[in-house]
């Protein structure tokens, strides 16, 4: 009920429930004690567990501290178990067999080189083998080993025999190879021998040989790696002579050949011989120019010349070295026959009785030359010889000898007279010559008529002929010459 009191009225409170501490503390004392006993055996388990994987990471590491662990193979063989010195041995025994069966030849030219294992110092390199396969396990932290263990035992691992070898007995062998192979080629040579009844000496041209051994080099260095014996054979490059025996024979060929019957006068003759032996044997070498005058020199009473006629200035013109001139006309027309490159030519004042109008070469130590360039690819030889024909006669023979040519020639002179002069020319004959006193007369000289001459260079083979003019010479007429003595009877 309510009730009052001095300050007034006051309501009744409800009742209060009574408080239920000590269960509250009973159940979370439970509690915590149920967590501490599943955290104790959680910690127990855990301890249990860890000290279990730590045994057995330990047993594992200790299982292969001495030995190769499982997963690993030496040439396909497993090593699992094996102590190092038992791993040796079976490398010993997989390889001893090839290391001393292993050879190398080589073949060249008939040849065989060997190379065998002692040569290169062949052998079993152990360390480079096994150790890479036995420090597996073996270094670094405990949980570190365990775990290459457990990845070679997973992946596995084949070690693979490594051999020791040397090189330089390879490289020895190989430059002994290219000694025994290699040579220069040798060109053909021939030696002129003019006046020999062979003129020409042949000496043979060999082939030359280089050697490339960089690939056989090779070749042996995979052998060796791969332990497997082999064999090659290497063949040379061949190297070609610049000059050869058959370009030689064909360049030696006969080009042309003439024949000059030499006149009667000794002296002639004999300055022809001195001349014509200083001609003959020389040679020109493809594009070189040779001058008469130069070969064969001056024409002086000291080098064995006499006087005699000498037609390049005119009839009965005698001096030092007269009648060379049959010698330079007969080189003149072998050298177009044989195709040469005339530079230098002179016609004579007269028509000459030697050879064909037109054809001759006048030659003088004042100026007038015979120049010839040998315009072929090969040298050119020149021979000269003066021998006695049926008749006694001397003739004067002159040959060029080169390469082969495919065209063959004569020489035409076409001569077109001019004029003739029939009055006289009176000389005085001061020296008593022809005529001796004043009232004399001496026909010496007949007249000869003046002409115009061309000569032609005519290709001769089995299509039309072709024909290229060489030359175009003028002769003046010639009268009559009488000479009158000068002394009174």
């Amino acid at each position: 009920m309510p009730t009052m009191t001095s300050a007034g009225y006051v309501p009744e409170k409800p009742p209060v429930p009574p408080k239920k501490t000590r269960e509250k503390k009973k159940k979370k004392k439970k509690r915590r004690s149920n967590a501490a006993v599943i955290a104790s055996v959680l910690i127990f388990v855990l301890a249990v567990c860890v000290g279990a994987g730590t045994l057995y990471v330990y047993r594992t590491v200790s299982d292969h501290a001495n030995t190769f662990c499982t997963g690993q193979l030496l040439n396909g063989i497993p090593l699992a178990g094996m102590t190092r010195e038992e791993g040796a041995a079976l490398l010993e025994e997989q390889t001893a067999e090839t290391v001393a069966s292993w050879r190398f030849d080589v073949t060249c030219q008939g040849r065989t080189y060997a190379l065998t294992a002692e040569d290169v110092g062949l052998h079993i390199d152990e360390q480079a083998t096994l150790d890479p396969a036995w420090a597996v396990g073996k270094s670094g932290g405990m949980w570190e080993r365990f775990m290459d263990i457990l990845q070679v035992e997973r992946e596995g691992s084949n070690a693979l025999t490594v051999f020791g070898y040397s090189l330089e007995p390879v490289d020895a062998l190989l430059e002994q190879i290219r000694e025994d192979t290699e040579c220069s080629p040798v060109d053909a040579t021939v030696t002129f021998v003019p006046g020999n009844s062979e003129p020409f000496r042949f000496t043979d041209d060999q082939v030359g040989y280089a050697l490339d051994t960089a690939e056989l080099r090779e070749q042996i260095v995979q052998a060796l790696q791969s332990m497997k014996p082999d064999s090659a054979e290497v063949v040379p490059q061949t190297l070609e002579p610049d000059v050869t025996r058959a370009s030689l024979e064909r360049a030696i060929v006969l080009r042309a050949r003439v024949t000059l019957t030499l006149s009667d006068d000794e002296a002639a003759v004999n300055n022809v011989k001195l001349a014509a032996g200083m001609l003959n044997g020389r040679r020109a070498a493809p594009g070189e120019a040779f001058s008469f005058n130069e070969l064969v020199g001056a024409r002086i009473e000291e080098s064995g010349y006499v006087v005699a006629l000498e037609p390049a200035y005119g009839i009965g013109v005698a001096g030092v070295g007269g009648g060379i001139c049959q010698l330079s006309t007969a080189l003149y027309q072998a050298a177009l026959l044989a195709g040469l490159q005339i530079e230098e030519r002179h016609a004579a004042v007269y028509p000459q009785d030697y050879c064909e109008m037109g054809q001759e070469a006048t030659v003088s130590e004042q100026g007038l030359d015979l120049v010839i360039r040998n315009n072929t690819d090969s040298m050119a030889f020149l021979t000269t010889r003066l021998y006695a024909d049926d008749e006694g006669q001397t003739v004067l023979e002159v040959q060029i000898i080169g390469e082969a040519q495919q065209e063959r020639y004569r020489l035409e002179s076409t001569a077109v007279e001019t004029e003739i002069l029939e009055d006289p020319v009176y000389l005085r004959d001061s020296e008593g010559q022809y005529a001796t006193y004043t009232d004399e007369r001496v026909p010496v000289g007949e007249a000869l008529p003046g002409y115009e001459v061309t000569v032609e260079l005519v290709t001769v083979g089995d299509d039309e002929e072709s024909r290229e003019v060489v030359s175009e010479d003028t002769y003046e007429p010639v009268a009559p010459t009488v000479y009158v003595g000068v002394t009174e009877r």
